[in-house]
C-alpha cells in the first residue's frame, strides 16, 4: 500500500472478528498500518490482535437496527473518530455497517469500506427482507466508498446500486495450512465417535436453526435407510432447534444413523473422519464450512443457492440440489456412496478449486482495495 494508514474495523459483535478477521487485521498491522476494532464484546477478542497493539473499543450495538441503544453506539463511534482520526472505517455485518457508514455524515473525507457477508435481500428472499433491508442499502450506498462482495449475485447487485467502487473477493480467506487431511488417524477419530471404519459418513457443520434446514438431509437419510442404505450423518453445531431436531430424529427411528454433536472445537478432525460434506441452507453469503471441507479434499452436496453455487461446481467438486428436495439429496448421496472413484475425484477437484480462496491470495486482493 505504500503509505501507512489508520483503519478502524467495525463489527456488530467481537465474535465476528475472531471467526473471520484476525488474519486480515494481523496482516495490515504487519504491513506497518495502525488498526483498531470497535464492536460489542460478546467474547474476548483473539489475543493475537491484543499482542499486536490493536485497541478494542466496546460499542453497545444491538441487532435490532432501530434499537435506541444503537444511537448511543453511533455517538461513541463519533467520539472515537474525533479522537483518533482514522483514514478508513471498514465495516462488517449489517448493524455495524449501517451505523459505521453514518460516520461519513459528520466526517465526509473519511473513506468507508463495506464487506458484504451476504445481503439479506436475494433471489427468493421473503418480501419482508426486500421491503426492509433493500431500501436501507440503497440509501447507504451514498455513504459507501468501496463495497466488497463475496459471491456473484451480491456483486451484480452492488453494481446495480452504482456504488462508487464494487469488488468481488473470494470471501475472507482460509488458512489452508490449518487443514491437513492426513495429520490425524481417521479410524481413531471414528472410534471416538462410535462410527465404524467402513461406515459412509456425511458431515454437516452448521448452527441448528431454521435457515440451515437440517430436515432436508435428515429426510434424505430416512429415504436411504428405507432403501436399505445405512449411512451415518454427524452434525456439528448448536442452536435453538436442537431439541426439536433430536425429537424428530427419534420419532423417525434414525438415532442409529444421525448424531447431533452440538458445538465442537475439533471441526478439522470431524472433517477428516467424514467421506463427504453437506449443507442444505436456505440462505448463505459464502459458507466457510464448505471451504473447510474442500480444504480437506471432501466433495460437498449443497443447495443451489447464492454463495453455495459459487463454491460447489455441480458434478465437478460436488453436487447442487434444490432447496427442500430430500429425494434429490438422497439420490446424490447414493451416487457418491456407490461410486467411490467419483467421490475421490471430486475431492481432489475440491482441493484444487479452494486454493484460490487461500487467505494469502485474498489478502493480496484486499490490499489492492485499500490502495
Amino acid at each position: 500500500m505504500g503509505i501507512i494508514i489508520k483503519i478502524l474495523y467495525i463489527t456488530t459483535i467481537s465474535r465476528t472478528i475472531n471467526a473471520f478477521l484476525v488474519p486480515h487485521i494481523a496482516k495490515l498491522v504487519n504491513e506497518g498500518n495502525l488498526v483498531d476494532c470497535a464492536c460489542s464484546i460478546d467474547m474476548e477478542v483473539n489475543q493475537t490482535l491484543i499482542n499486536k497493539g490493536v485497541k478494542i473499543f466496546d460499542i453497545p450495538f444491538k441487532r435490532n437496527p432501530f434499537h435506541p441503544i444503537n444511537i448511543k453506539a453511533l455517538l461513541e463511534l463519533i467520539k472515537i473518530q474525533q479522537k483518533f482520526n482514522y483514514d478508513i472505517v471498514h465495516v462488517h455485518t449489517p448493524i455495524a455497517a449501517l451505523y459505521g457508514r453514518l460516520l461519513k455524515v459528520k466526517f465526509p473525507k473519511l473513506k468507508t469500506i463495506y464487506t458484504v457477508h451476504g445481503f439479506h435481500f436475494y433471489k427468493g428472499a421473503p418480501i419482508l427482507n426486500w421491503g426492509f433491508y433493500y431500501p436501507i442499502e440503497r440509501l447507504m450506498v451514498h455513504f459507501t466508498d468501496k463495497m466488497i462482495t463475496m459471491n456473484s449475485e451480491d456483486y451484480e447487485r452492488a453494481q446495480k446500486f452504482k456504488v462508487k467502487e464494487a469488488y468481488k473477493l473470494n470471501g475472507v480467506g482460509l488458512d489452508l495450512g490449518l487443514y491437513k487431511p492426513n495429520n490425524v488417524e481417521k479410524n481413531e477419530i471414528r472410534r471416538r465417535l462410535n462410527i465404524e471404519k467402513d461406515d459412509f459418513v456425511i458431515l454437516m457443520i452448521a448452527e441448528i436453526n431454521q435457515n440451515k434446514n437440517h430436515k432436508q438431509v435428515i429426510s434424505a437419510v430416512e429415504i436411504l435407510r428405507n432403501k436399505g442404505i445405512n449411512i451415518k450423518l454427524i452434525c456439528a453445531g448448536d442452536g435453538p432447534l436442537l431439541f426439536n431436531l433430536e425429537k424428530d430424529i427419534n420419532e423417525r427411528g434414525l438415532e442409529g444413523n444421525i448424531q447431533l454433536l452440538g458445538f465442537r472445537e475439533d471441526i478439522n478432525e470431524l472433517i477428516i473422519a467424514c467421506d463427504i460434506g453437506i449443507l442444505t441452507s436456505l440462505r448463505e453469503g459464502l459458507p466457510r464450512n464448505i471451504m473447510e471441507l474442500m480444504a480437506c479434499e471432501k466433495p460437498v452436496i449443497g443447495t443451489n443457492i447464492r454463495g453455495v453455487r459459487d463454491l460447489v461446481i455441480d458434478s465437478k467438486n460436488g453436487f447442487l440440489v434444490n432447496v427442500n428436495s430430500p429425494e434429490e439429496t438422497a439420490k446424490k448421496i447414493e451416487i457418491l456412496f456407490n461410486e467411490r472413484d467419483l467421490l475421490n475425484d471430486m475431492g481432489a477437484n475440491a482441493y484444487q478449486f479452494i486454493l484460490d480462496y487461500n487467505v494469502e491470495r485474498v489478502m493480496e486482493d484486499l490490499l489492492e482495495v485499500y490502495g
